[in-house]
């Protein structure tokens, strides 16, 4: 015989002390098990699946507060539950996963029959908990890499300083061109690389100072440093790497300088040596007309690497390398970080700065972090939902190919479940829960031309 002839054998475990522990025969069966899942009654999106479970608590099993009790110290918030089915073929079917939140414990009016009845719970419910927006693509993108030392500068209208993020190393501070506090203060919070990107610090026009900070010599292969601007900028605009030297003329102290001028319309990389009594300023390279000064968002890398007694270099903008060559100084570890603004002429127009990232041997590529600076555009709607998920670390089931949903914008704020229904929307797929644990995606495309 089979089912419904034959009743399935039904199996239920509460994962309790890193083990699954079954316990279906504390399960009262005088209620009908129902697992609710999908979307019900015509509704746009699929509700969080639900279970609820009815247990024999005549011996205290299942009070959290009851120190002589099996699973005391085991049943906590978001405990995970399973249900399996097994066919009368033998064949097991994992039909339900999830959590319970809540261990409430009843009597009946006799006192002899004790309960607790839970509700079990699939991941929609705790992904939904606070929906909190995420942060914005590229940070996310950084800090999944691990870079050595990262500032964002997305502090708000409040901070005074920039902080690091990775390891709360020094934070980088305003100061101008005097050295004074007082001078060249940006503001904090006001500045915008792109809608899609949280605010950071603006570089107020008609003004003039240095952001700058110190770090940890670190002796590396290689280095690259990041930064994102938007705006026209000033004239000669620098951010510098400086290094290790101790500033005599035997041990110069060398400067990697990426200097943008919005008047000659141009990008510069200079390597400047400072001694006790002598200094030099080389230029390595000049790129025309890079198309950085407007008010969209760009990228502006610079990676420096051992090359026997020299130091090769790579200068890239907007995730594409525009000039590469070898110098002959010494490759040293980095002491410090300066983006100096309007130091030859105030800016005419305010101008935006952020995420600036220093990264060790292995960065990603400049194409990658480009591309998520750019909030993933074009990037198709199933890809999107699966790139979610992996960074989110929730597992993914998906029915249908991911690479025939449709192109989306830019990634804009939002919390998770949003930011998948959303992509979900545009594809004109569905999200849902997998039945055995974490969520699952239906593309559009996967519901026609099905098979009887």
């Amino acid at each position: 015989m089979v089912f419904p002839q034959t009743p399935l054998i039904v199996a239920i475990y509460l994962f309790l002390g890193g083990a699954w522990v079954d316990i279906t025969a504390d399960v009262y069966n005088r209620d009908q098990l129902a697992i609710t899942w999908g979307r019900q009654d015509w509704a746009a999106t699929a509700d969080t699946t639900k279970c609820p479970l009815t247990l024999n608590n005549r011996l205290g099993k299942y009070s959290r507060r009851k120190p002589d009790g099996p699973y005391y110290g085991m049943l906590g918030l978001n405990t995970p539950v399973r249900i399996d089915f097994t066919s009368p073929t033998g064949v097991l079917w994992e039909r339900f996963e999830g959590h319970i939140s809540s261990w409430p414990t009843r009597w009946d009016a006799s006192g002899k029959d004790v309960t607790t009845t839970v509700q079990a719970n699939g991941v929609k419910r705790r992904l939904a908990q606070g929906k909190k927006a995420l942060k914005d693509p590229l940070r996310r993108h950084v800090q999944a890499l691990g870079p050595l030392r990262y500032w964002p500068l997305t502090d708000g209208e409040r901070a005074r300083e920039g902080s690091e993020i990775v390891v709360g190393s020094q934070p980088i501070r305003a100061i101008g061109t005097a050295g004074s506090f007082y001078q060249g203060q940006p503001d904090w919070g006001k500045g915008s690389l792109a809608p899609w990107l949280d605010p950071v610090v603006q570089l107020p026009a008609s003004t003039e100072g240095n952001l700058t900070v110190k770090v940890q010599p670190m002796t590396l292969t290689s280095w690259t440093v990041d930064h994102y601007r938007a705006g026209a900028g000033g004239t000669e605009d620098d951010f510098t790497v400086f290094d290790s030297g101790q500033g005599t003329d035997a041990d110069p102290i060398v400067g990697w300088l990426v200097v943008t001028d919005r008047v000659s319309n141009d990008i510069e990389l200079r390597v400047l040596s400072m001694g006790e009594t002598t200094s030099s300023l080389t230029t390595l390279t000049t790129v025309a007309s890079p198309g950085i000064f407007d008010d969209g968002l760009h990228m502006l890398r610079l990676s420096a690497t051992a090359s026997g007694g020299s130091t090769a270099w790579a200068l890239a903008v907007d995730g594409a390398t525009v000039a590469s060559g070898t110098h002959a100084v010494p490759h040293r570890p980095v002491t410090r970080f300066r983006y100096r603004w309007g130091a030859f002429a105030s800016m005419a127009e305010p101008m935006s700065l952020g995420h600036i990232t220093y990264w060790g041997a292995s960065p990603p590529s400049a194409a990658a972090t480009w591309r998520a600076a750019e909030g993933y555009d074009r990037e198709l709607a199933g890809r999107r939902i699966e790139r979610l998920c992996i960074e989110q670390g929730v597992p993914l089931t998906v029915n249908g190919n991911l690479d025939q949903s449709v192109a989306m914008g830019p990634q804009k704020a939002g919390s998770f479940l949003d930011l998948l229904q959303s992509a979900a929307d545009v594809d004109g797929g569905v999200i849902h829960e997998a039945r055995g644990g974490g969520l699952a995606y239906r593309t559009c495309r996967s519901k026609y031309n099905q098979g009887m």
